[in-house]
């Protein structure tokens, strides 16, 4: 099994997307590189999804699915697990 990190974030709009901003002690606790692929869990909702860098920020896109969910709106707190599991 892969390492995993929870944490608090806001749903932010990253252009025409939304994402997840994900803290870097959080990427170097994964400890599986700057762009791990990693199965994602907001709220509940789980999908898979690699971190990306984006603007020297550590980013996890939020599908469409989600962002049209209630759980996956911009400016929405949400806790989020990540686990580096591929």
């Amino acid at each position: 099994m892969g390492a995993s990190a929870t944490f608090k974030t806001t749903i932010t709009a990253a252009g025409n997307n939304a994402g997840i901003e994900v803290p870097e002690n959080v990427i170097e606790e994964l400890g599986a590189g700057k762009r791990p692929p990693v199965l994602v869990d907001v709220d509940g909702y789980q999908y898979r999804n690699t971190v990306a860098v984006m603007g020297g920020r550590y980013m996890i896109s939020v599908s469409a699915a989600m962002e049209h969910s209630s759980r996956g709106q911009i400016g929405q707190p949400a806790a989020c697990m990540i686990e580096n599991k591929w």
